[in-house]
């Protein structure tokens, strides 16, 4: 699983004001590194599993489904992993006008550099889904490793179930767990 460098979650920590900077750096720093082989390995189905299993009793039909439908997209979503894991990591949240700003310039670089299969480059809108997707996968292992930051984790998958129709039992099955993060002025921060 592609985690943030932890020497960048502390810089971004510490310096908040310095995160466009930071984050600018991290991007090309991504995008410089060739690809690894360890990236387009299937994810731990258990792993996987483990963080639906937080959030609603197994098995469950609907999360059944869903966790196919995020491990048969794994593989298309491996050259989103490396910026999914800096927009979203689990012990920072941004406003999602920022994450937008950085991954479109982030899929710019990457496109011009001929780094995107043909899809990818071809549409932003498919590499957002592919980026948040790969972001869940990354919170909801993470969440089945009972990461200290379970409450931003759950407000992440939270966000990111509510936008894709695919993943609505996976929402269902948050709105019956976690009501409370479907109430008005809910925020990741």
């Amino acid at each position: 699983m592609t985690l943030p460098p932890p020497d960048l979650i502390q810089a971004l920590l510490a310096q908040p004001d310095d995160a466009d900077r930071l984050m600018r750096e991290a991007c090309a720093a991504l995008r410089s590194q060739p690809p690894e082989p360890a990236a387009t390995a299937p994810i731990d189905p258990d792993a996987l599993r483990a963080g639906l299993a937080r959030i609603a009793p197994l098995p469950d039909k609907g999360l059944d489904v869903v966790q196919q439908r995020l491990l048969d997209d794994a593989p298309a979503g491996a050259s989103t992993d490396g910026i999914a894991a800096l927009l979203r990591p689990a012990e920072l949240a941004w406003d999602e006008a920022q994450e937008i700003d950085w991954a479109v310039r982030h899929w710019e670089a990457c496109r011009a550099a001929g780094q995107l299969d043909e899809d990818l480059a071809a549409d932003f809108g498919d590499y957002w889904r592919r980026l948040e997707w790969s972001a869940l996968r990354q919170h909801l292992v993470l969440l089945g490793q009972g990461h200290a930051q379970e409450r931003r984790l759950l407000a992440y998958i939270v966000k990111t179930a509510s936008r894709y129709v695919a993943l609505s039992p996976l929402k269902r099955a948050m709105e019956a767990r976690f009501p409370e993060f479907f109430e008005l002025g809910f925020t990741l921060k």
